[in-house]
Order: structure tokens, then C-alpha cells, then sequence
């Protein structure tokens, strides 16, 4: 698989929000690493023959990212940026028997007589979410495709801020020696960040 992404980003990408958890930067929206950009072509190239076959993007796409290969079958998923949307979709792509039967010499073999084929597998409007790593995966043996989504029970807002009761208190044990602390970025501190 041979992808194409833009050498530099936008200043609309680098201009998007985003959040700022425990180290971890992400768009909140998409629920995918901050900044990211996608790739503009797909093309499918055989390894020993060098034919290639441009495979056009679904129409409504703004670009694609996160490929998956199947372990056993001539098969790969993708994930595809919606265009003008917070919305990733996600497409499989498979090499299958062309359907011309006249043409068929019966050797499964032959490049000449496969084509690469795309379909849009359903979420059923739940979101993927990809922010700690990609969010589906196939089983070993193949046989299923594991998809990380949002539960259905997740508010599309986020919690109101809470109001601040006064000051946090720490406590230091009497005779506690002074030591050094690490500092991690942006911990979680409550319940709300949580």
C-alpha cells in the first residue's frame, strides 16, 4: 500500500483546540492524537510484478490514516476523515476474483484476473476513538475485527467545571525528609478531568 500525505500542515490544522490530558494532546472532537494529517491517495502496488491500482478515496473523504493489515487474507482497513465533519469513517478493502467468468483461467493465482475492492463497514453512528493508540485491530488467527468505540452512554458534552470550595490542602508527615518530585505534565487532579 502506497500513501501520499501533505509535506507540511495546514494552518487550520495547527490552529485546531486541543485537549490537554495527562501528557496526552487530542482533538476532542475526532478523539485522535492532536494535529494529525491524513493521507491525500491509496494506491495498491503487487510486490513482484510492480502492477499498481489506484484506488479512489470515498467521495466524502478529506484524507485517510490508520491502515490495518488482515493476517491471512488479502485484506486491509483504513480509517477515512470526513470531509467538513468530526467524523472518522471506516472502510475495508479486500482482492477478490474478478466476476468476468470468460476471462477466468482458474489459477487463483493470477494478478490479472483480481481487483481490489472497497466497502464502508457500519458503526451504527458510534464514534472510534483512537486517542491512546488505533482504535480497531484484527484477531490473530483473523477470524474477527476488534473496534475501540465511545459507549453509547458517553454525554456528547463534556461535565460543567465544578466550582472551587476553597484551597486543596496537602499534609507532610512530621519528619518527612525533603526529596526531589517528578512533574508530569497535566495530570489528573479531580474527578472532572477524570
Amino acid at each position: 500500500v502506497l500513501t501520499q500525505e501533505p509535506p507540511l500542515p495546514s494552518i487550520e490544522l495547527l490552529a485546531k483546540p486541543e485537549e490537554k490530558l495527562a501528557g496526552i494532546r487530542f482533538d476532542p472532537e475526532l478523539l485522535t492524537p492532536s494535529r494529525m494529517q491524513y493521507a491525500e491517495n491509496l494506491v495498491l502496488q503487487h510486490m513482484v510484478t510492480g502492477k499498481r491500482q489506484e484506488l479512489q478515496l470515498p467521495e466524502n473523504s478529506e484524507g485517510i490514516r490508520y491502515i490495518r493489515f488482515h493476517p491471512l487474507k488479502s485484506l486491509f482497513v483504513f480509517a477515512s476523515k470526513v470531509k467538513d465533519e468530526a467524523r472518522l469513517e471506516l472502510y475495508q478493502c479486500e482482492l477478490v476474483g474478478n466476476n468476468n467468468d470468460s476471462n477466468n483461467s482458474g489459477d487463483d493465482d493470477d494478478e490479472s484476473e483480481k481487483v481490489w475492492t472497497m466497502t464502508k463497514i457500519e458503526l451504527h453512528n458510534r464514534r472510534m476513538n483512537f486517542i491512546q493508540s488505533c482504535a480497531y485491530q484484527f484477531a490473530s488467527d483473523g477470524s474477527k475485527l476488534f473496534i475501540k468505540v465511545v459507549p453509547s452512554t458517553t454525554s456528547e458534552t463534556p461535565p460543567d467545571e465544578p466550582i472551587s470550595t476553597g484551597p486543596a490542602i496537602q499534609e507532610v508527615q512530621l519528619g518527612a525528609r525533603k526529596a526531589p518530585g517528578r512533574t508530569y505534565q497535566d495530570l489528573l487532579k479531580n474527578e472532572y478531568d477524570e
